[in-house]
């Protein structure tokens, strides 16, 4: 009876002995797969590209499926992911990903998850990076200083080379003319009829362009930046075609501050903030619009039109005669 109990009880220990091992070798293979993480530096300002290396010392009978990512990383969204991997005979891979953010003060870059597998085992394991702490930066502005012109270049000698392109275009054009007005001679033309041209008012093309967006019905197939996109370029177009602004070029607050100072937009100023608000919080801070927001915004876009167009010119009527005849 004892000798039985004691065969027993020394299989339990053995057992026992053998399930802690397999335990240690599995938690020394895990352990080989370090995923450390750093920056170029621990500074940056906001919107700047912010360049992050994973890199992972892997045992030979370790293969790394991929790292578990989407389009961003806690605060973060990432922009480009590449995968380096050393020449044969070494152990270390390393991954860039290309991150920005808008956010500002003490900001934190997760861990990253990766897969991996063991030669003696297919089942998918999971491992982290480490994090990554950085202090993001706005740009500082003056708000109370005059806007300053750009600075005139500065004025350097004239050599002969400099003159040489003007002198070359000069015989060209020479040539040219010269060309035109031997052939009109020498082949006379009937008089053209009366040709009449008629330009496209800036809110004619803007209202058509509108209506293309609409019918496009990007929002609705979750296209939400590209439909933001649109509609402001739109209106961008038509603020300078009406009134000679630079929106294209121009940022929303220089506009709005043009706007402003204007008599005919001073009536959608209000409707105009609101509009290029929304489409900035949109476009540059990720912010998820409601589905009152995205039709509202087409509903401004027209109000902003309609509101600030002027009446149709007469068709101008352009009559070019010429007193030649067919030879």
């Amino acid at each position: 009876m004892s000798s039985g109990g004691g065969s027993k009880g020394g299989r339990i220990v053995r057992s026992v002995i053998f399930i802690w091992l397999l335990f240690a070798v599995s938690q020394a293979r895990a352990e080989d797969i370090k995923f450390s993480s750093h920056t170029e530096r621990d500074r940056y300002k906001i919107g700047e590209w912010v360049q992050l290396v994973v890199a992972a010392d892997i045992p030979r009978s370790v293969t790394v499926i991929a790292p578990v990512t989407s389009d961003s990383i806690g605060g973060f969204e990432v922009l480009n992911v590449d995968a380096t991997e050393l020449p044969d005979g070494q152990r270390r891979h390393e991954w860039n990903f290309r991150l920005i953010t808008f956010d500002t003060g003490r900001v934190f870059v997760p861990p990253i998850q990766f897969f991996y597998q063991t030669e003696d085992d297919t089942t998918r394991k999971l491992a982290y990076s480490t994090p990554v702490a950085l202090t993001v930066v706005g740009v500082d502005v003056d708000l109370q200083g005059d806007i300053k012109d750009i600075k005139p270049p500065l004025d350097a000698p004239w050599l002969f080379e400099d003159y040489l392109p003007y002198i070359l275009l000069l015989l060209v054009l020479l040539i040219v003319v010269g060309a035109l007005v031997y052939w009109r001679r020498k082949r006379r033309r009937s008089i053209e009829p009366d040709r009449f041209v008629r330009r496209v008012p800036p809110h004619e093309t803007a209202l058509a362009a509108l209506r293309d967006l609409e019918d496009a019905r990007l929002w609705q197939q979750g296209k939400t930046k590209e439909y933001y996109s649109r509609v402001t370029e739109i209106i961008r177009v038509y603020l300078e075609g009406q009134y000679g602004v630079p929106a294209l070029e121009s940022t929303s607050d220089e506009i709005l501050s043009v706007m402003k100072n204007l008599d005919r937009g001073q009536g959608v100023f209000k409707e105009l903030t609101s509009f290029l608000l929304t489409a900035d919080l949109v476009k540059f801070a990720k912010y998820v619009p409601t589905l009152e927001e995205n039709t509202q915004e087409l509903a401004s876009a027209y109000t902003i039109v309609r509101s600030t167009m002027t009446p149709v010119e007469p068709e101008r009527r352009v009559q070019e005669k010429e007193d030649v005849h067919v030879r």
